[in-house]
């Protein structure tokens, strides 16, 4: 099933459940491997959910949904594409992709750093409380929905509706993004937005665009306003 080599483990996927790949992840990381690798993953679920800090995780293939959620402070590097909800909740640690990602990755992370570099799908970064997701190709609709903090760098075209209803965060967008979510508003970008920015892409080895377009909330949803209450009335 596994074979150690120094403080490396590799395990084999073939035939074993998600709780046994799981299970023999952290067996491996209770016996010292610092650094674990799965053959054969075979796209399947919940694979490398909570891992703490100090691991590091090779998934030598692709993912099924939420691959590496709930991530401690892990490093997970899928060699391959993610579904659904990749690192969902992640309080801290990376998460890197080498394929696209299906809906929602990124979603409510906390700190640390999830890169896509393929394309992300719908509702990439929703509902971010920190953290950084860099995509460097397209996003689908809806990314960075309710954003409360953070930033979602997105290198190709955002899809309708990015940055919608965003409390607070950055959204910098270097291809096309037609329509715009509600309250979303342009800002300068900076130098210190482009320090930021291609300082992250170049640590990250994502090509970049010349330019990017920088997104923030424009605060109108941060307080209830009264004359928005008959719209309200005349659609019940």
């Amino acid at each position: 099933m596994s074979e150690l080599c120094s403080d490396e483990a590799t395990i084999d996927c073939e035939g074993l459940s998600v709780r046994a790949i799981n299970q023999a992840v952290r067996a491996a990381v209770s016996s010292g491997a610092a650094h674990v690798v799965l053959r054969r993953p075979l796209a399947r679920h919940n694979l490398g959910v909570a891992l703490p800090a100090g691991v590091r995780l090779t998934i030598d293939g692709s993912a099924g949904y939420y691959v590496a959620g709930l991530n401690d402070g892990a490093t997970v590097e899928v060699h391959g594409s993610a579904g659904w909800g990749a690192a969902e909740s992640m309080r801290d640690g990376t998460v890197v992709i080498d394929g696209d990602a299906g809906n929602a990755v990124a979603a409510s992370i906390r700190a640390g750093t999830v890169v896509v570099r393929g394309h992300a799908s719908t509702r990439a970064g929703i509902a971010m409380k920190g953290g950084a997701l860099l995509v460097g190709g397209d996003v689908g609709p809806m990314a960075a929905f309710m954003m409360q903090k953070g930033i979602l760098v997105v290198c190709g075209d955002a899809a309708d509706g990015v940055a919608d209803s965003m409390y607070a965060g950055t959204v910098y967008v270097g291809g096309r993004a037609p329509s715009l979510g509600a309250d979303a508003v342009d800002e300068e970008f900076s130098a210190a937005d482009r320090e930021l920015v291609f300082g992250l892409l170049e640590r990250w080895k994502v090509p970049a665009p010349a330019s990017f377009r920088k997104l923030v909330a424009g605060r109108k949803l941060w307080n209830f306003q009264r004359e928005d209450l008959h719209l309200w009335k005349s659609a019940l």
